[in-house]
């Protein structure tokens, strides 16, 4: 006999995310592409379903049913919404102060320092070297053998971090071998470039697999990359388990091992820490990390009078 489906019954079914996944109407979380971890998009519910795209010059039209973006912080604020967003109150627990001021922007989930890669030079670290900081892009040695990233901001605050923002700024382009994100890493493993500027998520992951590969996060600070969930006009955020899922290992190890740090307050993450071998490059030291700075955009010049 077949028994009639009551409503309590299409209400769990709804709730469980069977409904959608068996109508094709999935709700859609488009993703920057290799900016978050497989580890967590997996753990999307079935109702969910990540899409990766890759853009280099200018956002791209989203995917019809597109609810959810990931985004980094350069991105997100060109992509900046219209109204503010509205996310669940537990995923706003936590989070550290300087993740506050992104929020218009989008809910911050990962964030990391751009770190200076070495390949090879450990002549550069050595006798106290590391204390030069950001210094060690303008050595002799490696002009034209840096590869600094595709932001102009990125590198015009690591010029400001050297001295004299315009003079260091002319002598960091005289020091590239090139500008960009995406082919830097490949540059400095196939011994193209013997150094780069890059983002601690795309840095972590390789320093266990490459004794050849030195990072270094200078005493000075550095600039910092965020990952960013925005939601679209017609979208919403995804389920509160699954933006609190980071909070908890196994999933939080996953994270830290692939350079990707939750913006939380540093006693929810410390064990899971000491476990890593970079935690100084995934969570910097309180007085280091006061130092770095988040690249928020530039305020307007104030309208001339009279």
């Amino acid at each position: 006999m077949r028994q009639r489906l009551t409503r309590r019954h299409w209400m769990l079914l709804a709730g469980s995310g069977l409904l959608a996944a068996c109508s094709g109407t999935s709700q859609k979380l488009v993703v920057q592409q290799g900016l978050v971890p497989s580890a967590w998009l997996r753990r999307l519910p079935r109702s969910w379903r990540a899409e990766s795209l890759d853009w280099r010059q200018s956002l791209p039209a989203w995917p019809s049913g597109s609810r959810c973006l990931a985004l980094t912080d350069g991105w997100a604020m060109a992509n900046q919404p219209l109204v503010a967003q509205a996310w669940p109150q537990e995923a706003l627990e936590g989070l550290l102060p300087l993740a506050q001021p992104l929020l218009p922007f989008g809910l911050p989930v990962g964030f990391g320092p751009w770190l200076l890669v070495l390949r090879n030079r450990r002549d550069l670290l050595a006798g106290g070297g590391a204390e030069r900081g950001w210094s060690l892009l303008l050595d002799p040695s490696l002009r034209q053998q840096v590869v600094l990233p595709a932001s102009a901001r990125v590198v015009e605050e690591i010029a400001r971090r050297i001295g004299d923002p315009a003079e260091s700024l002319a002598r960091l382009r005289q020091q590239a071998l090139g500008f960009g994100d995406h082919d830097a890493l490949t540059l400095l493993l196939h011994g193209d470039a013997q150094a780069a500027v890059l983002p601690s998520r795309a840095v972590i992951p390789q320093l266990s697999r490459d004794t050849r590969l030195q990072a270094l996060l200078p005493e000075s600070g550095a600039p910092l990359w965020w990952a960013l969930l925005q939601q679209t006009a017609q979208g919403e955020a995804p389920p509160v388990e699954w933006l609190l899922n980071p909070r908890r290992s196994p999933l939080l190890d996953q994270l830290l091992r692939a350079g990707f740090t939750p913006p939380l307050e540093r006693p929810m993450l410390q064990a899971a820490l000491a476990r890593q071998p970079h935690a100084e490059l995934l969570l910097p030291p309180a007085e280091v990390l006061q130092r770095c700075t988040s690249l928020l955009p530039l305020a307007p010049e104030p309208a001339p009078r009279g």
